[in-house]
């Protein structure tokens, strides 16, 4: 008698929740059992399960394929395997055993409605054409809106000076709209795409207008399927990219350039992205800005992530970049290498009207600055140097399936042998974001 479907139903349930070393255990001790009892489909079937919960998704796979030998008549099974094929992006996998769950005898009627349900969603994912947008709206305060010196003292050229009250860091709020937008269509030649994606954001500020923002950005460009070069699961895009920026409700500066994309899947649990971009800049001089000018050049940019799922619960990151900033004045050329880690955890919500999981992320980096020439305004015979780190902590609430609210807090501090450079900064956010 097989009574696996009791089994799921404990674990969806949640009645016995369990810390990810006691599932690590539990995960082993029951390896040693389905060895010396191969053909204990009850006991096989809870092996997978818990390998799924400890993010095990290969072992899971393999014990569900292993099952179907033993009795392949077993619409649940095939279900588990077409959604782990699914969560992998194996769409044409996942299909195959969705609708060889649909064709075994005596299906129950929930297994029936998630196949339909996942069906219907590998025919979404597989037309031609796709798109999905985000809106995200919100409200941020600033201890330091306009990261500057905490204090008035500085030094400049070897002499102390006392800053006008004007030029120190200014609390602010500012209230906020993002979004992105994003289209592909299928070129027909195994997994080849022409993508377009395109980015804004505008802050308005409450007492310090010099710093309202405006920026829209757009790239396009083909990405390919790596599979062609044995290269499986990965992804290389190639893209041009235009932008531009407004700053104090005056055109700030604009860019063209080009860049390129990788997305590739080593394995079930591990995901690895990387970009490296070039961007040709133009700055806009203003009567507040009266000098960014100087900042005219070519801005070259490193950025990747590696992430990966190591409980069902937790996924893990690491983060690294790098930059350069040509420029037309020498002191305000600079090169820039950083990195970053993070995490975020997903855990069941505590409200019952909300049923959705929450998650909590938590993000801390460092990035080291150097410049190529000293500003003889504030220095005549040393270069800028910038230390800068941020821990960044956010919890997301998921209010419907397609709308969330965020809360995020976030403290960054610049030591710089620059005075001028030197400041600390204290914020915290709330947003509302829509997906369509």
């Amino acid at each position: 008698m097989i009574l696996f479907p009791a089994l799921v139903q404990s674990q969806d349930a949640g009645e016995t929740p369990q810390t990810f070393e006691a599932l690590l255990a539990r995960q082993t001790a029951l390896l040693v059992q389905v060895l010396e009892r191969p053909a204990d489909l009850d006991l096989a079937f809870e092996y997978a399960t818990v390998s799924v919960l400890v993010g095990d998704y290969e072992a899971a796979i393999s014990t569900f394929e292993r099952m179907l030998i033993f009795a392949p008549n077993l619409p649940r099974v095939k279900l588990e395997l077409g959604v782990l094929y699914y969560r992998l992006g194996s769409l044409e996998t996942a299909r195959y055993y969705f609708q060889a769950a649909q064709e075994s005898p005596n299906v129950p009627p929930e297994v029936q409605q998630k196949v339909e349900t996942y069906l219907a969603a590998i025919a979404a994912k597989q037309q031609p054409t796709q798109f999905r947008a985000d809106l995200i709206i919100g409200a941020r305060y600033q201890t330091n809106a306009n990261a500057a010196p905490g204090g008035r003292r500085v030094t400049i050229n070897g002499r102390d000076f006392i800053l006008d009250d004007t030029a120190t860091g200014k609390a602010d709020f500012n209230a906020f709209a993002a979004g992105r937008a994003y289209g592909s269509y299928d070129l027909g030649t195994q997994g080849d795409l022409i993508e377009t994606d395109l980015v804004f954001y505008a802050a308005r500020f409450s007492d310090q207008v010099r710093l309202d923002t405006g920026l829209a950005e757009v790239t396009i460009g083909p990405s390919f399927n790596m599979a062609r070069f044995n290269w499986d699961n990965a992804q290389l895009g190639l893209y041009a990219v235009a932008s531009g920026v407004r700053l104090n409700h005056a055109n700030y500066n604009g860019a063209l350039g080009f860049g390129s994309r990788l997305v590739a899947r080593p394995d079930v649990q591990t995901e690895v992205t990387a970009k490296v971009e070039w961007r040709q800049r133009w700055f806009n001089d203003t009567s507040e800005y009266p000098t960014v000018s100087d900042r005219n050049g070519y801005y070259l940019q490193f950025a990747s992530k590696i992430s990966r799922q190591l409980t069902k619960a937790l996924r893990t990151r690491v983060l690294a970049l790098a930059d350069f900033e040509e420029t037309s004045a020498k002191f305000q050329q600079s090169w820039e290498a950083g990195a970053g880690i993070g995490a975020t955890y997903q855990f069941a919500s505590p409200i019952k009207q909300l049923p959705h999981l929450w998650s909590f992320d938590l993000e801390a980096g460092y990035i080291y600055r150097a410049y190529a020439a000293p500003d003889p305004l504030v220095n005549v015979s040393e270069k800028q140097k910038d230390h800068e780190g941020w821990i960044r902590a956010a919890l997301n609430v998921p209010l419907k399936y397609n709308v969330s609210a965020g809360l995020v807090g976030e403290f960054r501090r610049q030591y710089s042998n620059y005075d001028l450079s030197s400041y600390s900064n204290a914020s915290a956010m709330f947003s509302l974001r829509k997906a369509f």
